[in-house]
Order: C-alpha cells, then structure tokens, then sequence
C-alpha cells in the first residue's frame, strides 16, 4: 500500500524590504495629514477666539445701551488712592453684560483698586482679579498657563503713547476709543464705528527672563521728547520721528536681559498699560519691533499680537470682528486705531 505525501502548508510571512515599504508609506502619509490636522485645529482656535470677541462687543453695546457710552479704559480708585492705573479695567465694568454677574457683584466698585493700590484696598478684591475667565482667554496662547488671570483680548487707546484723553490732562490726546477715566459713546466716532477699532489680541507674558515668547517688554524706557510723552509729541501720526527713535533704543535691549518685563497682560482686571487689557496701533500688527513702556501704569507701546499665522482678530466699535494682516499699512493702522480722526479708509485697505 502505497501512501501519497502531504502537501507542507507554508505561511509566508513579509519580508524586510516589505515592511520597511509599508512604514514609509504610513509615515509619509502621516507628513501629509499632520498639517491638515494642525490646520484644523488652528482653524477651531482661531473660530473660539473670534467667538470671544464676538461676546466683548456685545458686552460692549448692551453696556452702551444702558450708560449711552462705552466703559472707560481704567477706573479712577480716588479719594481713596490718586494714583494713575491702580484701579480696575475695561473688562471689569464688561463683567455683568459678558455673563459673569457672580464677579461682578463680588467687585467692590467703591473701591475699585486692584493692582499697585495699597494692599488693604488691593485685598478687598483680590478674589476676583484672581479669577480666571475663559472668555478673556485665546486657546492658541499658552500664556494662560502662567497667568490663569491674565488676558489676551485689550481695549485700544489709539495710535498714541499715553492712555489719557486731554479732558484729564494736557499730556493726554484721547485719540482711540477708550481713555483712563473717560468715557467715550458710538457719538464721538465720527470716524464711523466700523472704522474704529475697539479690541484685539494681545499675548500673556512667561513669567520668565531670559526667554523669548513674543510677549516680552523693556520698562523705563522714555519717549524720546518727553520721557512719558506729552499731547502731539506722542501722538501718530505726526509723531511718527520719534516712534523711530524710539523703535532704534528698544530693539537695542534685546541684546541683554536688564529690565525685560515678562508679566505682560498678567491680569484682565488690572487698569494699567503694562499688565491690563490695554492696546495701541503704534506698531502694527505682530510687529518684529520689541514694546517697551517707562512707566506701567499709563505709557507703553503695547501691540495687537496673537498666535494666528498672518495676522489677528480685531473687534470693532460697530461690533464686527475681522481679521487683520500683519502686512497692513502703517498709516491705516493708525486711522483705523482713531476715532476721529477724519482719515478716508479705503474698504480694501485691510
């Protein structure tokens, strides 16, 4: 009797050569779908962050709608403390409309000192300027990491140095849309709401010297022709020989460390240049220029930057939300930061 051999089954497995094609196959099509992805969430970001500018400018006319005019920039905290940028900010007088009533009432506005008050007066309210609010926060910033009660959205004072209107000081020019201890309504727009700009972003500083996350700032550094700037010599865009100047000595201060301020923004609530939401159009957009400011309270060269590739979200007076380029020109940004200027902005300017 004869028997026929099986056949031997061999499972085949890959080969080398054939893995290592599979894996380059999967890691180039990871390379291609990674910055779609990057994008996407970017995209999601960007749309959050517009959303947040969105609720300010309603927060601002349902405001308006019941004072007939817009917050001031900075709260006075007299008689209790005269000292300029002591009390609290925009954002706080917003605190009611923007869906945080619980703060709000938790302010004492009697009082309103919050950061550089005297510490009895600074304590009173120190649970709230030490609350974090995610509607003052851009998910594409980190910076809220550092700072929970920081901020990345900043009211514009205008094209100028200073944040004061004349009504309080001659020093002061008032240009932009927001003042210390002034108020400004839709009526002295005479530029058109829809060509004043009213917020935009700003970045949270690191808390760190020596590093360079694109929010660093020099402090005591004087204006050129008058250490705190005075009216027209402060003012864009006539003053914009000095603003040169002035670019030359604070680009030299990236060479070293002294007086860098890394606490830029550190607190919504603050009603000072340097560490409140405040913004000016001196630079424009993501500017390569480094801000400086001489003192913290009421000067500074304080710019509108973000973390969008290619330039930031701007709320204007009217309440619309745009997306303004870097490559915008300078004279246009310091119209679009006036409003009254009586400048003619062509539609496609920006």
């Amino acid at each position: 009797m004869s028997t026929s051999a099986r056949p031997v089954c061999r499972v085949r497995g890959f080969t080398l050569i054939e893995l290592l094609v599979v894996i380059a196959i999967i890691a180039v099509l990871i390379a291609l779908l990674l910055p779609a992805v990057q994008a996407a969430r970017e995209a999601a970001r960007r749309s959050q962050c517009t959303n947040n500018l969105k609720q300010i400018g309603l927060a601002m006319h349902n405001y308006h709608s019941t004072n007939d005019t817009f917050p001031m920039l900075m709260i006075g905290v007299a008689p209790v403390d005269t000292g300029v940028g002591h009390g609290s900010s925009v954002l706080v007088a917003l605190l009611a409309n923007i869906e945080q009533v619980q703060l709000a009432n938790a302010f004492n506005f009697s009082v309103a000192a919050v950061l550089g008050a005297d510490a009895g007066y600074t304590k009173m309210n120190s649970t709230v300027f030490l609350s974090s609010v995610g509607a003052f926060l851009c998910p594409s910033d980190t910076g809220s990491s550092t700072f929970p009660y920081g901020t990345n959205y900043g009211a514009s004072f205008g094209p100028q140095y200073r944040v004061e209107s004349p009504i309080k000081t001659s020093a002061g020019t008032g240009l932009g849309l927001f003042a210390a201890q002034v108020s400004y309504g839709i009526r002295d727009c005479t530029d058109g709401t829809s060509n004043t700009l009213a917020f935009g972003e700003m970045l949270i500083g690191d808390n760190t010297t020596a590093t360079n996350n694109g929010a660093e700032s020099y402090n005591c550094q004087p204006w050129p022709a008058s250490a705190s700037g005075s009216g027209s010599d402060q003012a864009m865009p006539g003053a914009i020989a000095n603003l040169n100047k002035y670019i030359t000595i604070c680009n030299n201060l990236r060479k070293g460390v002294a007086n860098q301020d890394n606490s830029v923004a550190s607190y919504w609530a603050a009603g000072r240049v340097s560490h409140g939401p405040t913004l000016n159009e001196l630079y424009t957009p993501n500017s390569s220029n480094q801000d400086c400011y001489n003192f913290a309270q009421n000067t500074g060269v304080k710019t509108f930057r973000g973390r969008h590739p290619g330039g930031v979200n701007t709320l204007f007076a009217d309440g619309s939300v745009k997306f303004v380029k870097n490559s915008i020109n300078q004279i246009t940004w310091f119209a679009l930061g006036s409003k009254a200027g009586g400048e003619v902005i062509s539609a496609d300017a920006y």
